[in-house]
Formats: C-alpha cells, structure tokens, sequence
C-alpha cells in the first residue's frame, strides 16, 4: 500500500506548536460539546468520504498498476519521436517601454547588443551580454518563445516583447536539434497522467453497475 512520505520541510518547533495549539483548541470543542453538533457530523462525513475515496483509488492502482510497456508506449508516441528545436537568444529586459523603445534606437545606430544590455538590463544575465544560452521554448513564457520563434538568426525585436517580467529587446542568435528528455526523466509525469485516466475508467464501470439517486431540491 503506497504511504505519505514522512519527511516535512516544517521545522520542528514550528510543528511541535501547531500541535499543541490543535491540542488545545480540541479540547475546547470537547468542552462545548461541539462534536455532538450537525455541523462536525456533517464534516465527519465528509472527511470520511473523502478518505475512503482516496484509498480506493491508492488500492486500485496498487493492484492495477500501469505496465512498464505501456509507459514506455506513451514515451515513444508523444516525446520521444517529436523533434525539437532548441533556439539561442540574448535579451535586454526593462521596466518600461520608453526605455525599451531607447535600446530599439540605439541598436539601430549600430549599437552592441551586449553593450547595451550590460548598461541597461534588469535582468540576472545583464553581466553576460544578456545571453541566455540554449534553450527550448516551452520552458519560456510563451510571449518571449513565440517571438524568438518567429525572428531570424542575428535579427532583433524592433519592437519590445512584453511579458509578466516586463519589456524584453530580444536578438536571436541561433538554432538547433534539440534532444527530448529521456523516458526516466519523464516517466512519473506520464505514470500520473496515465494513472488518472486508469482511475476515470475504473470510476466509469463503477457508475454503470451503481443505482444513484441523487436528491432534487
């Protein structure tokens, strides 16, 4: 039966208080006989659902597991034989547009992209020229792989790509092939999504066999 990893990030002061405080507030409720109430029954109730629900499910797929071969299926058809471009940018990343629009005009000039972006990034990569190296766009907020995507190599934004960051002036200076991460890599992402289906299915049988009523208002 698969269990809750024990180990906590939470210090343990700081859990040794939540318990006390939780002991204390419990004995409380005792005393007001709160756990006579409708209200606590009904929680009870729904905590006891949600518990039992959630056995059900660990029992099943501890009893059902997804075969080896059927992840490894799922690889192969949906990461391991795509192919992936992996793409090289450096960029200048401002706090507004005006300044963006300043390094446009100066880029323009004949002005060094690295220059200008250890002068005027915000950005953690200022110091390198801006450069951000290799990467593959779907790890890159989607408005900054969109527009790297669409630009040719050694050609820059003439117009600043906005992002939850901010602005970025952005040049692009290379592509290649990129490697698909291996199966082991991805092997628990594609397990959950696969086990959730396996659930939905079970659950599924489970409705065409059960009588449900559920009550009208």
């Amino acid at each position: 039966m698969r269990q809750v990893d024990p180990k906590s990030s939470v210090p343990m002061d700081k859990l040794t208080t939540d318990l006390v405080n939780m002991a204390l507030l419990k004995q409380e409720a005792l005393k007001k006989k709160l756990n006579s109430s409708d209200d606590f029954q009904a929680r009870m109730d729904f905590i006891n659902l949600s518990m039992l629900s959630q056995v059900a499910m660990i029992d099943f797929l501890d009893n059902n597991p997804i075969p080896e071969k059927r992840l490894k299926e799922e690889y192969d058809a949906k990461i391991g034989q795509v192919k992936i471009q992996e793409l090289k940018a450096s960029h200048i990343l401002l706090n507004d547009e005006a300044k963006a629009k300043e390094v446009i005009e100066k880029l323009a000039k004949g002005k060094k992209f690295a220059d200008l972006a250890k002068e005027y990034s915000t950005g953690p990569t200022a110091s390198k020229g801006g450069d951000l190296g290799w990467f593959n766009p779907q790890r890159m907020v989607p408005e900054f792989s969109k527009a790297v995507a669409g630009m040719k190599d050694n050609e820059y934004t003439k117009q600043a790509v906005r992002t939850k960051f901010g602005y970025h002036v952005i040049i692009r200076t290379g592509a290649r092939d990129g490697t698909p991460p291996t199966f082991e890599e991805v092997k628990p992402s594609i397990a959950a999504a696969l086990e959730q289906e396996h659930i939905q299915k079970h659950i599924n049988e489970l409705r065409k066999s059960a009588k449900i009523n559920i009550p009208k208002k």
